[in-house]
């Protein structure tokens, strides 16, 4: 049995964690690479925000620890009801750089653990560990276009016995249209290529800030409504893709994530350092599925399931306008 996944765990994140402490508590490496990082962006022709809104910037680093409780997602040709749980801890960081003064190209890391619980005899509980490089590009056309896309390799090793990696590849190109001041579109093609299946599809999306506390965001797969009182406070009501749905070939001990599952919950984030923001999330996880592959089984695919869930994150949101 692999013990790769522990060591990430007990590895990886901590080292994860302490480059995200580096960049997000006040010192004053951190505050001069923070500053000439703003002070770049803007002096560039890139623009992020054009009108007025309490809500804060995209996180460029996060540390997340989700809970999910039972759920039943279908039986097995024998009748064996099938459910599990599922506990996982991850975290990201990337880090933006400007090339020119209308192009920016951004690196990191993600790694993430993911412990399952399976009650049904057609796996022991096993647990995967998944390590990322988040790559993208971004340009600003004109003065109403923005351009980009995006790469991230991901590698997943899990516990099971004979495991090896197994390499999975998301990625995209998007296209945003700025209306007006408080409008915005999205266009774009989004792909997942995975072990058992790959994924393609286009999408559109829009954000309208309705005001400086409310924005309506219809950005896929992202939908929400943010309710922002103060820049120091960020409620958010809606749904995200959750790392809760998965494919398991037992044969050949594969292991791949499943992004078209999604949670439904509510967000409270506050500010509390500086750059660092703590955040509460609880709701549904809907959508749930389990997709095993095994010789001895008739059906390789279950139904989808849903089951409560509950998350705690800390994100480091920079201030650039």
């Amino acid at each position: 049995m692999s013990i790769l996944g522990r060591d990430y765990l007990r590895y990886c994140l901590p080292c994860l964690a302490a480059s995200y402490i580096a960049l997000a508590i006040p010192s004053a490496a951190g505050e001069s690479f923070m500053a000439n990082m703003t002070q770049a962006f803007a002096d560039s022709d890139i623009v992020f925000e054009r009108g007025e809104s309490n809500a804060p910037f995209l996180p460029l680093a996060f540390l997340d620890a989700s809970s999910y409780s039972d759920a039943e997602v279908g039986s097995d040709s024998r009748g064996q009801e099938i459910n599990y749980k599922l506990d996982t801890y991850s975290g990201m960081a990337v880090a933006p750089y400007l090339v020119g003064s209308k192009d920016a190209v951004l690196g990191g890391l993600y790694v993430s653990h993911s412990d399952f619980e399976v009650d049904a005899g057609l796996t022991e509980d096993f647990s995967v560990s998944t390590v990322g490089i988040p790559l993208g590009w971004l340009r600003q056309v004109d003065d109403n276009w923005q351009v980009g896309a995006f790469f991230m390799p991901m590698g997943h090793n899990s516990s099971l016995e004979g495991s090896d990696w197994t390499w999975q590849y998301l990625g995209g190109a998007f296209g945003r249209y700025v209306q007006n001041d408080k409008l915005w579109w999205a266009f774009g093609l989004y792909m997942d290529i995975a072990p058992e299946a790959n994924f393609f599809i286009p999408y559109v999306g829009a954000s309208w800030d309705i005001n400086n506390h409310w924005t309506l965001s219809a950005m896929m797969p992202w939908p929400a409504i943010l309710y922002a009182p103060t820049p120091n406070w960020l409620v958010r009501l809606g749904a995200s893709p959750s790392g809760a749905s998965w494919s398991v070939n037992t044969d050949q001990s594969e292991v791949a994530i499943n992004v078209d599952a999604w949670d439904f919950g509510l967000t409270v984030e506050r500010r509390f350092a500086g750059n660092l923001w703590a955040s509460l999330e609880a709701g549904w996880g809907g959508f749930r599925g389990l997709r095993v592959n095994d010789s001895k089984l008739e059906e390789a695919e279950f139904d989808i399931g849903s089951s409560a869930y509950i998350s705690i994150d800390f994100t480091f949101r920079p201030s650039i306008n």
